[in-house]
């Protein structure tokens, strides 16, 4: 056989095997409510919801645009130890009893002065609340609109001017 020829019938094969596995995974089932192996979707929307309430939109754009919930959801997965994944969707897990309780719904489906109700009464004294603002703030002021719309951003490089009077905050 000439090369020519066995390198077409070679790439035909293989390009036939690859829409084949390509065809038989397409046809399986995802687990869509699945964010990664930490969080599900509904939580992820509900801490992008919480940061929307504690950082909202003004002149800048607030935490749901800045994807609060997606940063903490890889952060929580790559960096925290097993006992402060479970602080944490306990703190979630809180939050829906308490607004299951109060309103009869879950967070995501209570209306928005439910939630700011919500909200300020985890303000007063839960501790797993605390945390979790504090996550959300940090995670917007580490995101790229917390870094170039909410702070006073100057790219790099730049010019160095060191008589100004102007601060980052």
């Amino acid at each position: 056989m000439e090369r020519r020829a066995f390198i077409i019938k070679a790439t035909k094969s293989i390009g036939a095997i690859g829409m084949g596995a390509l065809g038989i995974y397409s046809c399986q089932s995802h687990e869509a409510s699945v964010f990664n192996g930490e969080f599900s979707l509904d939580e992820v929307n509900m801490i992008n919801e919480i940061g929307e309430i504690i950082i909202p939109i003004t002149d800048t754009p607030g935490a749901k645009a800045a994807r609060v919930g997606e940063f903490i959801a890889v952060v929580v997965q790559d960096c925290f130890s097993d006992k402060e994944k479970k602080e944490l969707n306990a703190t979630l897990g809180d939050i829906n009893s308490v607004c299951s309780g109060s309103f009869g719904n879950d967070f995501l489906k209570c209306k928005e002065n439910e939630r700011l109700k919500l909200v300020s009464k985890m303000e007063e004294g839960h501790e797993g609340y605390k945390a979790l603002k504090n996550l959300i703030v940090s995670a917007y002021l580490s995101s790229e609109i917390g870094m170039t719309q909410y702070f006073d951003y100057h790219p790099v490089p730049g010019k160095y001017d060191g008589c100004t009077t102007v601060t980052p905050w």
